[in-house]
């Protein structure tokens, strides 16, 4: 997995699939805000990559851009 650690310029319009690209075999996050109160990042996986089941105390937002996602809440399948 392959992330960088330091925010997108401020005060500029993104798009976000200009941004991220996708790497065979890979997850991609760019964050784009890292702030103690939350981050917000973009993420690509390449087809059959996941990410592991993690607790957060923000809530999670998901767009999805290209492609479908299996995504589990609270042990609930969300297609």
């Amino acid at each position: 997995m392959k992330s960088l650690p330091v925010e997108l310029e401020k005060s500029k319009a993104l798009i976000i699939v200009e941004i991220i690209e996708y790497v065979p075999d890979s997850v991609v996050i760019k964050t784009i805000i890292k702030k103690t109160t939350g981050n917000i990042s973009a993420v690509s996986f390449d087809s059959g990559e996941r990410l592991e089941e993690k607790n957060s105390p923000f809530d999670t937002f998901f767009q999805i851009i290209d492609g479908r996602a299996e995504i589990i809440i609270d042990g609930h399948s969300k297609l």
